[in-house]
């Protein structure tokens, strides 16, 4: 796996690249796509795993995933990696199971303000207390009135399912999710 960005006329190479090695030539890296890599380019590491961050925008045709708490949508990007197999490894099966139906997606102003305002309709509705002097029958009104204010419905979630087909077998080890 390449780690920095060359962009030379001997060389263009971008950090995160999976690339295979195909010969050695004195301090030189022949790549199996034709290029090589110069003695004086060491950014360069193993590249056989990589963290679910790395991995967006990759594709392989298998994945391990190991881990035994993972939020939902980094576990989407390191599950939909993978073309033909996946394989998730944890010592916590619920833990697990537990993390992935936890989502850290941040809500857009919209979403906070029909919250905001359907806590503060609730408030009112379960809160309405009449100013000094007014009509008894005038708060009777507006808690009719905001009682016919349809409270905004929560939008469904829209999460991708992700299935494991196999287990790994093992105490611990394999995940159905």
């Amino acid at each position: 796996m390449l780690t920095a960005n060359r962009r030379g006329p001997e060389l263009r190479a971008t950090n995160g690249e999976l690339v295979k090695v195909s010969s050695l030539d004195g301090g030189a890296i022949r790549l199996e796509d034709g290029r090589t890599l110069p003695a004086n380019y060491h950014e360069y590491t193993h590249g056989y795993a990589v963290t679910a961050h790395r991995s967006q925008g990759k594709t392989v045709d298998t994945v391990i995933i190991s881990a035994d708490a993972m939020k939902k949508e980094l576990f989407y990007v390191a599950a939909s990696r993978g073309r033909s197999e996946i394989a998730v490894v944890t010592s916590d099966r619920e833990q697990l199971r537990e993390s992935v139906g936890v989502s850290t997606m941040r809500q857009s102003a919209i979403e906070l303000a029909r919250k905001q305002l359907s806590a503060h309709t609730l408030e009112i509705r379960h809160d309405v207390h009449l100013v000094p002097g007014m009509n008894p029958h005038a708060g009777q009104q507006i808690g009719e009135q905001l009682s016919s204010v349809p409270a905004p419905t929560p939008e469904p979630e829209r999460t991708p399912h992700v299935g494991v087909e196999r287990d790994l077998g093992g105490p611990g080890l394999g995940l159905g999710l």
